[in-house]
């Protein structure tokens, strides 16, 4: 099942698109990180599994100044 926008949501075939990010049939996106079917109505398009490491990318900043 592809988005009603589809094709210009961008979940398309590369190198247009995302490689087939639209929902499922039962409206399921798949996780950016790491292709995982993510539940219904997701509020993140990470998964529970991948955001420690998404979190933990984005705060490892080599300019930080703070204290260990």
């Amino acid at each position: 099942m592809r988005c009603e926008d589809y094709p210009c949501c961008g979940h398309g075939p590369p190198p247009g698109g995302d490689g087939g990010g639209c929902p499922d049939e039962q409206g399921r996106f798949n996780c950016v990180e790491c292709g995982r079917k993510l539940p219904k109505g997701a509020s993140s398009s990470i998964c529970d599994r991948c955001m420690p490491n998404v979190t933990r990318r984005l705060c490892d900043d080599e300019y930080d100044t703070r204290e260990p």
